[in-house]
């Protein structure tokens, strides 16, 4: 029987597959039996696996729509019709089915609890069970036939499917809320079954204070608890590096390129810099995903080709930590973003958005960083050009940003971490 498990969604670049990993590694290193468990099959994997650390993908047949549609290898028209079909009327089902959770939902938001039984609990438990399909089922087996001492999950709708997959079972729960929920855009079903689901949840973990509140007004929970993300210990050493002498003129953005992350705003204030100022300047943006092409035809469009440097997804960024010279996260919205950490515990200043208020606890304006009104481009511009034309403002908020960085200690968060997974808090 393992001792731990962190589901995830994939392997992929994100943060929240950093914390997780950080957290198996740290806990396999002190002899308990982890696993990682990845829920979508064949998703490339861009992170070391920990040594001692075993990772098991859910399997293929968890990725179709429908146990029924499993014969995607027979390329006959027969097949494919049936398929066609089929997946027509699941869907179709699907679509039923959410109507029906949110028609219903003050009811079931009123009745459902861990251990209910009834009509409602019936309507609730077939709802989420189409919904959640093939890769839910899969899931439900494999932790039942396992048995795992405590599961953590991380994200979303991977922590709705932990939540539903261990509902009668006599296994510790604890789900991890990545993002500012008062923010985060998730489908209406999606977001009814978040505040039934984590009721089943032992902990609802929060990363930051401000997600902590949006999670305190959604609902009741069994017990909500703040758990900051701890800094990884490749950055402990960072740590005592020297000042920002031998950096680079390089301003840094390590994110996912998806609109969340405002990359779109940095390139316009970027460009919006006068020559002179951007003159000896380079913008790196370190990360993959589905704004790629776009941030690359605006960053053309700005005649910023010459002069911006599109790196992809990197697990281990060090190196563009210690030679830039700036930190920007201009996001629309956030939990508490690890690559802030890791720029921070580096000694980089950082220039951040007041969209959320994660990265506002650990950035204060003039004291670690700037930070700068949300979706504005000309403040971003600005905060930009006070760190270019002021050496020794990055310095002192780079110089602030380090000693902040201490409380992320694992020494200083491992109490709190055991005492939410429930391991014993003298091994």
């Amino acid at each position: 029987m393992d001792d731990l498990w962190v589901v995830l969604p994939h392997l992929g670049a994100g943060g929240a597959q950093k914390v997780g990993l950080l957290a198996a590694e740290h806990f396999s290193a002190q002899g308990y039996r982890v696993k990682v468990l990845t829920l979508i099959h064949g998703h490339p994997v861009l992170h070391n696996i920990p040594e001692g650390v075993r990772h098991q993908e859910l399997g293929p047949d968890a990725n179709v729509l429908h146990h029924w549609l499993s014969d995607g290898w027979n390329r006959s028209w027969l097949a494919r019709g049936r398929r066609f079909c089929i997946a027509q009327m699941i869907k179709a089902y699907r679509a039923l089915i959410r109507f029906q959770l949110l028609l219903l939902s003050p009811w079931l938001e009123s009745t459902i609890q861990p251990g209910c039984d009834g009509l409602a609990y019936s309507l609730f438990k077939r709802g989420a069970t189409s919904l959640g399909g093939e890769r839910l089922r899969h899931l439900r087996d494999l932790i039942d036939q396992e048995r795992p001492q405590r599961v953590l999950a991380l994200l979303t709708r991977t922590n709705i499917l932990c939540c539903l997959a261990t509902w009668d079972l006599p296994i510790h729960l604890v789900v991890s809320e990545r993002n500012d929920p008062a923010l985060q855009r998730l489908q209406a079903v999606w977001s009814l079954l978040r505040r039934l689901c984590y009721r089943r949840a032992d902990v609802v973990t929060a990363n930051t204070q401000g997600v902590l509140q949006a999670l305190q007004a959604m609902g009741s929970w069994q017990r909500l608890e703040l758990l900051p993300n701890p800094l990884p210990s490749s950055f402990e050493a960072s740590v005592q590096l020297g000042g920002l002498g031998l950096r680079q003129h390089e301003i840094l953005a390590l994110a996912r390129l998806q609109p969340q992350k405002g990359l779109d705003l940095l390139l316009r204030a970027f460009a919006s810099l006068a020559p002179s100022l951007r003159q000896g300047w380079r913008l790196t943006l370190v990360g993959e995903g589905p704004e790629s092409a776009a941030l690359k035809d605006l960053s053309s469009a700005l005649e910023l080709d010459d002069v911006v440097g599109f790196e992809g997804f990197r697990s281990d960024p060090q190196t563009f930590f210690r030679r830039a010279s700036i930190f920007a996260l201009p996001s629309r919205f956030e939990g508490m973003p690890n690559a802030l950490l890791e720029a921070m515990a580096s000694g980089l200043p950082s220039v951040v958005s007041d969209a959320s208020p994660g990265p506002l606890e650990m950035v204060r304006d003039g004291v670690e960083g700037l930070v700068v009104p949300s979706e504005n481009v000309e403040a971003l511009a600005l905060a930009l050009e006070r760190f270019i034309v002021d050496p020794a403002l990055r310095e002192r908020c780079g110089s602030a940003a380090r000693t902040t960085l201490e409380a992320l200690d694992w020494s200083v968060l491992e109490p709190r971490w055991r005492s939410v997974l429930a391991l014993p808090t003298d091994e």
